[in-house]
């Protein structure tokens, strides 16, 4: 079937007279060129074209070129403007001067209420943002191209919150009244955003097909239309790249990453900052809300073995509670420690744990998405944690398949990435009661009040101090384990320019939007 899906958007492409990342004469004559379509690997379907509702990676990829958001985060991390040009803050007031002349693709003027709007629906479906946003008191809107916001206490994580995740902005129009934001026909059908490019069509399991928006309030872009190849096999697609078949590879397998790097026909990125691979414990487990289960499961992990094994090096070691890349919040003393099998197996023993007829204390089931590396580090970790007497079953799942079952809370284990940045604050929602992302149902009062105080604060080294406070308690409490620094690598030909996460200084790019985007 993956194959399938791969010669279904040649074809559909050949159809269109296109050829991938070609352009050349039209056949009566003219001197217009052909259309120039820019064909991206994505690993799973959007649930939903509403990227506000929930935790959706494929919807937020998606969704980053139908949409815009009112302040966004570059390559570099950096905050820049978006839908707002610019802005100011004053003390809790936050003012937001947004382009104009910004039109939905419907050809509706889009204004400040449209941004209103969204943070008002975001809270009220409690979508991803939500937590983020409940700082809110007000807002208001004086005229159609100015939103102030004011907060009830102080939040410095309040901007960046806006600009990475789960906040695109919404068509009030389309929207209001309507009973189910996910599955209403803006969020299915026809979606209509203000971004680079208008939605087209989608044909489950196989693509996901937009056209340049002309009226763009950026600059229409320079490719026609982006087509989106859905393929959850890393390899399959990994062929059509190499086929020509799909010009932005966005999951290159570990082990073609150092071939791609050595031909000049190809350029090939990496992100990494601030993520990793962690291993979550269900905390309502019918054995891992045992601390004793988890103290053992950490001690048998040997992160090394990992990288070495599960990504052949590729991604490293990851040690703490939070990833490194921000110093002044990494607490590096708290830590799982290095593998101890016989520690591990006297911890259960203790606890009164005892060998079955096949040999082991316990079974235990653990869910990792089917594409990048996730498999391949659940094979190891399945391997180590046999070895202190857990059998292990790996259940490789699409991420909707994967956010439903671990949502439900029907698992043991599971393996979660994403970013942790732009601030710790971050944290809240991985480790704090009801986070948006806190799949283990972690739950610890003093966690909730020091990340609480911690988001109170400006100043960076009294912040600093009580989320190094929190990872401590993460240490005793063990709700994950850290096991490798994620690592993905982006590839596409030479010929093609201006792709974010593969070109050289392309750190102003945004992530995953291709407005900017040349074919050669």
């Amino acid at each position: 079937k993956k194959l399938i899906s791969i010669l279904l958007c040649v074809a559909m492409i050949v159809s269109l007279a296109v050829g991938c990342g070609s352009s050349g004469e039209k056949s009566d004559g003219d001197s217009e060129a052909e259309e120039k379509v820019f064909v991206v690997a994505l690993p799973g379907e959007p649930t939903s074209y509403n990227p506000d509702a929930q935790a959706d990676d494929f919807s937020h990829m998606v969704g980053k070129n139908l949409f815009n958001s009112l302040v966004t985060m570059n390559c570099n991390s950096e905050i820049v403007g978006d839908l707002a040009k610019d802005w100011e803050i004053d003390g809790l007031t936050y003012t937001f001067h947004l382009n104009e002349g910004v039109k939905w693709h419907d050809g509706e003027e889009f204004t400040s209420e449209d941004v209103k709007f969204t943070y008002e629906q975001i809270i009220a479906n409690e979508g991803y943002l939500a937590a983020d946003l409940a700082v809110i008191d007000t807002m208001e809107c004086p005229d159609e191209n100015t939103i102030v916001i004011t907060l009830k206490e102080s939040k410095g994580s309040f901007l960046s919150s806006l600009a990475w995740y789960g906040n695109h902005i919404l068509p009030k129009h389309l929207y209001e009244g309507v009973d189910d934001w996910s599955t209403c026909e803006a969020a299915t059908t026809n979606p209509v955003g203000t971004g680079p490019f208008k939605f087209v069509e989608a044909k489950s399991g196989v693509n996901v097909v937009l056209e340049k928006n002309e009226d763009y309030f950026g600059g229409a872009p320079s490719i026609d239309k982006v087509v989106y190849s859905i393929s959850s096999d890393s390899d399959t697609a990994y062929q059509a790249f190499m086929n020509g078949e799909i010009n932005y590879l966005t999951d290159v397998p570990t082990a073609n990453v150092e071939k791609l790097e050595e031909d000049d026909n190809y350029n090939i990125g990496c992100l990494t900052e601030g993520r990793r691979y962690q291993m979550c414990f269900n905390m309502n487990g019918e054995y891992t809300k045992d601390l004793a289960v988890r103290q053992a499961i950490a001690k048998a992990i040997n992160r090394e073995e990992i990288s070495e094994k599960g990504t052949n090096g590729l991604q490293e070691p990851a040690y703490g509670f939070y990833p490194p890349f921000l110093d002044w919040a990494y607490n590096e003393d708290a830590d799982i420690g290095e593998q101890d099998v016989d520690t591990a197996v006297k911890i259960l023993e203790d606890a009164g744990y005892t060998k079955d007829a096949d040999g082991y204390y316990l079974h235990l089931n653990l869910e990792a998405f089917n594409y990048g590396n996730y498999g391949d580090c659940a094979k190891v970790v399945k391997s180590q944690l046999e070895a202190i007497g857990i059998e292990v079953t790996v259940e490789e799942l699409e991420e909707g398949a994967w956010a439903e079952k671990v949502t439900s809370g029907n698992y043991d284990l599971c393996i979660l990435a994403g970013y942790q940045g732009p601030d710790p604050d971050n944290m809240t929602i991985r480790v704090g009661t009801g986070g948006g992302l806190n799949v283990s149902a972690y739950s610890n009062e003093e966690v909730d009040s020091l990340l609480a105080e911690a988001r109170g604060l400006t100043d960076q080294d009294e912040r600093g101090e009580l989320y190094k406070q929190v990872q401590s308690i993460l240490a005793e409490d063990l709700p994950l384990v850290p096991l490798v620094e994620y690592a993905e690598y982006y590839a596409c030909p030479s010929n093609i320019t201006g792709v974010p996460y593969v070109d050289e200084d392309g750190g102003d790019l945004i992530p995953y939007n291709f407005s900017t985007v040349e074919i050669q």
